[in-house]
Parts: structure tokens; C-alpha cells; sequence
């Protein structure tokens, strides 16, 4: 008779992908005056789970502002190390015709409704870090089709329709000590 193999399976809860809306988390780390590590966010939902997937959508500097193509490049490249796919188009620059104000536009909203629908039999669990109410039906179909969202962002910019929808909302704060970026040389 065959012995049986003593090695202990670690059994997951389920398979989970991330999906990051950059502009959403660019505007939440300005607001409370902290940066996320994405590296640590990725770990923190991971735990536990089989990660399915983990994405970050983002708008791309315009191609004259060389500066901020530079940093976005080395930014995007730390993303890719530590697992993330980086999905990504460049931002339009729109002049209003009246003010003449520049109006900078990047939206991904569906980019990332496509890569959650698209996805949707790789996981168990969606984690959409983003407050936008534009991801609602989204987030609906995705429940009706029996997956847990977890949306994650400031409550006070988060539509309440979003509340609404997901199955558990998560403040950025309330896990900052989780996920914030440990600059070198603090204590």
C-alpha cells in the first residue's frame, strides 16, 4: 500500500484580483497626505488567497511633458516587478474653448469594466480600489454572477451608490498601516 504524502496543502480562500484605478488612488493619496506601496497592497489582499490577477489602470503623461514620462516609466516598471499588469493609454489635453483652461483627461472606467467582466471566471473575489459610481452595474453583474467585491477608497469621495453596491467597503485609513509606503529613513 502506497504511503500517503505528509505534506500539509494550504488551502486558499478562494482566488482574488485586484484591480487599481490610478487616477481614483493618485487623488486619494493627495487628499490624505500619504502614499499606498502597491507592493504592500497587492500582499495585504493577496493573504491567504490564490491571486488571480492584479491590474493597474492609469492614464500616461502627455508625450511633450518628458519630466513626467520619465517618473511614469520608472513607476510603471515597479508596478510590472512587482506583478501588477499596467494597463495604460496616454491622457488627452482638452483647451475649454470659453476659459481657456486646460483640462486634463485620462478615463479608464471602461478598461476596467471590460478586464473585471472579462476576467470574472479567473476569481472569486474582486477588490476594485476606486470610488467612482461608474463601476456600479459592473459591480452588480459581477455579485448577480455570485463574485464578492470589495471596493477600497476615501469614503468621503466615494459615491454612495458604490457603498452601496459592493459587498464590503474598505477606507484607505483604516488599513494605512497596512498598505502606506515606509519612506527610507523614517522610524
Amino acid at each position: 500500500m502506497p504511503r500517503k504524502s505528509m505534506k500539509r496543502k494550504t488551502r486558499t480562500k478562494g482566488r482574488v484580483t485586484i484591480f487599481v484605478d490610478g487616477a481614483s488612488m493618485f487623488y486619494a493619496q493627495r487628499d490624505n497626505k500619504w502614499h499606498i506601496d502597491y507592493k504592500r497592497v497587492y500582499q495585504y489582499f493577496a493573504r491567504g488567497k490564490e491571486l488571480a490577477g492584479a491590474y493597474y489602470f492609469t492614464g500616461t503623461p502627455h508625450f511633450e511633458d518628458t519630466e513626467r514620462i520619465r517618473a511614469y516609466r520608472m513607476f510603471k516598471k515597479a508596478l510590472i516587478y512587482i506583478g501588477y499588469t499596467v494597463i495604460d493609454k496616454e491622457i488627452k489635453v482638452i483647451i475649454d474653448r470659453q476659459t481657456k483652461e486646460k483640462i486634463i483627461k485620462g478615463n479608464l472606467d471602461v478598461e476596467i469594466t471590460l478586464h473585471m467582466i472579462t476576467s470574472m471566471d479567473s476569481y472569486d473575489e474582486a477588490v476594485l480600489l476606486g470610488g467612482d459610481s461608474d463601476f456600479v452595474p459592473v459591480i452588480q453583474h459581477l455579485r448577480t454572477n455570485g463574485k464578492k467585491v470589495i471596493c477600497v477608497g476615501r469614503k468621503e469621495s466615494t459615491a454612495l451608490e458604490l457603498l452601496n453596491a459592493t459587498n464590503l467597503f474598505i477606507d484607505l485609513n483604516q488599513i494605512r498601516d497596512k498598505i502606506e509606503k515606509i519612506r527610507k529613513g523614517s522610524s
